[in-house]
């Protein structure tokens, strides 16, 4: 250490006594992807595009710095989907187009790492849905991968309520000519509720794997139920209120689903 180095060290110490300021300490990778997770969450409860970016990018940084944390790819790509989501909301396909492509990128490099997990399938699944929806181009090329993303999700978490909300709203989505029906995934949508309650009631063993979802699924479900023809308007409702008691941020429920319901009676 240089004379210059050492005196400018001793003048901050000797500063931080005198005014009891805190060097703060470098976050911990762990750290900074708790508070990116939080900052994701929130971001996509408002439909926060530029906090969901901050939060991509923080994951991004970890990810770039330990490419062996799973976690990291799972969150940067959670958090891409969803930025995807609010860039299709506002009809901006070309921006739309890239958040899902960066999260189908982080998402196979998450199952790279972890392909016996059903968290990573599943999340694998939807990112990859959500491409298929918004780029259809790529639909046909992408299908063999989702049917076994889905099915590999399913083995592995069979009573995970992420994997089983995946397939709920694939069996809601897919024409009934190819096999889907909007009752059978309302039904097996329910049973995804059950579980994230399930999942509630017991205590995380590791606060930083995915639990996400609860809050949201009301919310989506109460979309379905005003899909229905005619619109099951009551149960739609119910929903609703479930969901803003859980989350009284939801914008996509606030914005979109209460004056649905309201231009309803």
């Amino acid at each position: 250490m240089t004379v210059t180095a050492m005196l400018a060290s001793f003048a901050l110490l000797l500063l931080s006594r005198c005014v009891g300021l805190e060097i703060p300490a470098a976050q911990t990778p762990r750290a900074v992807m708790v508070e990116a997770r939080e900052l994701a969450y929130n971001a996509n409860a408002r439909n926060d595009g530029d906090g969901m970016k901050r939060a991509l990018a923080a994951f991004e940084r970890v990810s770039a710095d330990d490419p062996s944390s799973a976690l990291a790819a799972y969150y940067a790509s959670w958090t891409a989907w969803s930025l995807a989501g609010s860039h299709f909301q506002a009809r901006d396909m070309e921006a739309a187009k890239a958040a899902i492509a960066v999260a189908v990128g982080h998402a196979r490099r998450g199952l790279a790492l972890r392909p016996g997990d059903a968290e990573f399938q599943t999340m694998a699944a939807n990112a990859m849905i959500g491409q298929a929806v918004i780029d259809s181009a790529r639909f046909q090329a992408l299908v063999p991968e989702i049917a076994a993303a889905r099915k590999k999700a399913l083995e592995f978490g069979p009573r995970n309520p992420r994997a089983v909300m995946m397939e709920a709203g694939m069996i809601f989505n897919i024409p009934p000519e190819r096999g889907g029906s909007q009752e059978k995934g309302i039904a097996r949508f329910i049973e995804a509720l059950a579980f994230f309650d399930e999942e509630a009631a017991a205590p995380a063993a590791d606060d930083l794997e995915p639990r996400w979802g609860r809050d949201l699924a009301h919310g989506w479900l109460a979309g379905m139920y005003l899909r229905l023809t005619p619109p099951a308007l009551d149960k739609a409702r119910a929903e609703v209120d479930k969901a803003l008691f859980l989350r009284p941020d939801f914008w996509f429920v606030r914005e979109v689903l209460v004056p649905q319901l309201t231009h309803a009676r």
